[in-house]
């Protein structure tokens, strides 16, 4: 999976890196479309539309492993996860985590 919002190195990126991802920054910049939680994507291409280019031109992307368990359909009203599933999607390639421990950021990918 990966993680595409990310700016600029030394805010998001680091706290990324230091704390992980956390769901209550939810909503914040994007939307809650199917849930109010941590967005990821299988398709690298969609989550590299959600990234912004530094001065640079640099463009950060994690690539993350995510816990997906038993996954719904999500829809804006989901806050937390109903009992029994661990994970909404919109039956494609975009999941969202309601537990924090449920991604881990096993590489960063920096590319133009």
């Amino acid at each position: 999976m990966q993680h595409g919002y990310c700016s600029m190195k030394d805010t998001v990126v680091d706290n990324i890196i230091k704390r992980g991802f956390d769901r209550n920054h939810a909503g914040e910049i994007h939307g809650t479309s199917y849930g109010r939680g941590v967005y990821f994507s299988s398709s690298a291409f969609e989550s590299h539309q959600y990234t912004i280019p530094n001065q640079s031109g640099e463009r950060y992307m994690f690539l993350v492993r995510v816990l997906l368990g038993n996954t719904m359909l999500g829809d804006s009203s989901v806050q937390y996860i109903p009992d029994g599933y661990h994970t909404t999607t919109n039956g494609k390639s975009i999941f969202v985590t309601y537990h924090d421990s449920q991604a881990y950021a096993a590489y960063l990918i920096i590319y133009k």
